[in-house]
């Protein structure tokens, strides 16, 4: 079950709970419980799915530098190549440094654009993860209070 869902379910019974004197309400025990275990129940596949996020940037993060690693060694090939020949020695050289500077300038490139998107995928989660949390605090603020309140008015008539 989805977190939102329980979410939703425990709204739904704090707001279908009797009404009391001064704002107060009395849900049922079982079934917040119930609501409550659901929610934790829920919550590692919104962990498991930050670990796929995480390895998913890694993935990338590795095949970038895969595809850097091999920029780079075919720029250093060329170089070595170009290098050999006698006559053109002076402008393999310069060529050479060019495509090494280029490749090692697309490098970089790839990794800051898997950087960006494992930091843009990553700041999505958080912030759903937080509004989650800040859901779920909530809810239990209301259902202490709304717990409080009963057992203070409970105090107070007898």
């Amino acid at each position: 079950m989805s977190i939102y869902r329980v979410i939703d379910k425990l709204e739904t019974t704090v707001k279908e709970g009797l009404w009391l004197p001064f704002g107060y309400r009395v849900v049922g025990l079982e079934r917040t419980l119930d609501l409550i275990e659901k929610l934790r129940a829920s919550l590692p596949d919104e962990v498991g799915r930050a670990k796929q996020v995480t390895q998913e940037k890694d993935r990338l993060l590795s095949q970038a530098k895969e595809q850097a690693d091999r920029i780079v060694e075919e720029a250093s090939t060329t170089k070595s190549q170009l290098l050999d020949e006698n006559e053109l020695g002076r402008l393999a050289q310069t060529r050479a440094d060019k495509v090494i500077a280029q490749a090692e300038a697309r490098a970089a490139e790839i990794r800051r654009g898997a950087d960006e998107y494992a930091d843009r995928v990553l700041a999505q989660l958080d912030s759903t993860l937080g509004g989650a949390l800040a859901t779920v605090q909530k809810g239990r603020q209301t259902l202490a209070s709304t717990l409080n309140g009963a057992s203070g008015n409970g105090a107070a008539t007898r």
